[in-house]
C-alpha cells in the first residue's frame, strides 16, 4: 500500500469512527432523557392540607364534650325507638396526618377539604338537635394529633354545646377498634336508651371506619349498624387523582353513588349501607 492510498484509508476510517461515535452519543443521551422522564415526579401542583389549620387556633380550654360512661344514659330521655349516629375519627385527615404527608395533589386536596367541611357541618348541625351523637376520637389524641390544641378547638366549636353529644376513644389513634371496656360501655348505653339503629360516618372508609363497623356488628345485638355515604370520608391513598376529581364532582351534585360503591368495594358487599335520613328526624 503506497502513502497516498494509506492516507485515504486513514481519512475514511476517521470519518467512519466519528460517525459511529456521534451515533453512540445520541443514543446514550436519548436513553438519559428517557430515564430522567421516567423518574421525574408528577407536575401536578401540590397543596398543603395544613393551610386549613389556621381556622382552628390553639385553645387551652378542656374538651367540652361529655365522655360516654355507664351512667350517661341518665342524661337521655327514654324512647321506644331511637337512632344513634357515630362519627369515627372526625377530622382525621387534618389532625392526624403523618408529617411527611402534608401535601397533596390539587384533586386530592380539593376532595379532602370538601369531606372535612361536610363532616364539620354535619356534626355542628346534629349537635344542635336532640339526636344522639357519639364521636369516636382517635386513641390518645392529646399526644398523637399533630395539633392537639387545635383539635380540641375543632371539637368544641363543632359539638361542644351539644346536650346529646358524647365521645369515646378508640384503642389507638390509627385504629377504629374500641377497647373491651369502651365496647361494654357503648353496648350498655345503646341498650338502655333503646337504640335500634346506628348510623356510622367518619373515616376512613375501609380502614378505621370498617374496623369500628365490624366490631359493633359482631358484638352489639338489637341495634342494626349502617354505614352512611353522605357522612363518610375516603382516604387519599386509596384513589387516584382522576378518581378524586370524579368523586368530588359527584358530591357537589349531591350524588353519593361513587361513595356507596366505594364502601361496597371495601367491605366486599358485606356492610349495610343506608342513605342519610333528614335531620332533625334521624
Amino acid at each position: 500500500m503506497n502513502v497516498k492510498t494509506s492516507s485515504r484509508y486513514n481519512l475514511r476510517f476517521q470519518r467512519l469512527s466519528t460517525t459511529l461515535l456521534r451515533s453512540v452519543l445520541i443514543a446514550v443521551l436519548g436513553s438519559v432523557v428517557v430515564l430522567t422522564a421516567g423518574c421525574s415526579t408528577s407536575d401536578t401542583p401540590a397543596r398543603r392540607f395544613s393551610e386549613i389549620l389556621y381556622r382552628y387556633p390553639d385553645t387551652q380550654e378542656p374538651l367540652r364534650i361529655k365522655k360516654l360512661t355507664a351512667s350517661s344514659y341518665s342524661d337521655v330521655a327514654p324512647a321506644q325507638s331511637r337512632t344513634v349516629t357515630v362519627m369515627v375519627h372526625p377530622a382525621y385527615s387534618l389532625f392526624f396526618r403523618e408529617e411527611h404527608r402534608s401535601s397533596y395533589s390539587e384533586a386530592k386536596y380539593d376532595l379532602l377539604k370538601f369531606q372535612l367541611d361536610s363532616e364539620a357541618r354535619f356534626i355542628s348541625e346534629i349537635a344542635k338537635t336532640d339526636n344522639l351523637l357519639i364521636l369516636v376520637l382517635p386513641g390518645n389524641f392529646q399526644k398523637e394529633s399533630i395539633a392537639p390544641l387545635s383539635y380540641t378547638y375543632y371539637l368544641n366549636a363543632s359539638a361542644g354545646a351539644g346536650a346529646s353529644v358524647f365521645y369515646l376513644t378508640s384503642e389507638t389513634w390509627s385504629s377504629g377498634t374500641l377497647t373491651s371496656d369502651a365496647m361494654v360501655t357503648l353496648y350498655g348505653f345503646l341498650q338502655k336508651v333503646g337504640a335500634n339503629r346506628m348510623l356510622i360516618g367518619g373515616g376512613y372508609i375501609g380502614r378505621c371506619q370498617r374496623e369500628f363497623y365490624n366490631q359493633v356488628s359482631a358484638y352489639v345485638d338489637r341495634t342494626t349498624a349502617y354505614i352512611v355515604p353522605e357522612i363518610s370520608s375516603i382516604s387519599p391513598d386509596d384513589i387516584s387523582d382522576q378518581e378524586s376529581a370524579e368523586i368530588l364532582a359527584s358530591l357537589r351534585r349531591k350524588d353519593y353513588t361513587p361513595v356507596k360503591k366505594f364502601i361496597e368495594k371495601k367491605s366486599q358487599g358485606a356492610a349495610n349501607v343506608l342513605q342519610l335520613p333528614s335531620a332533625p328526624g334521624i
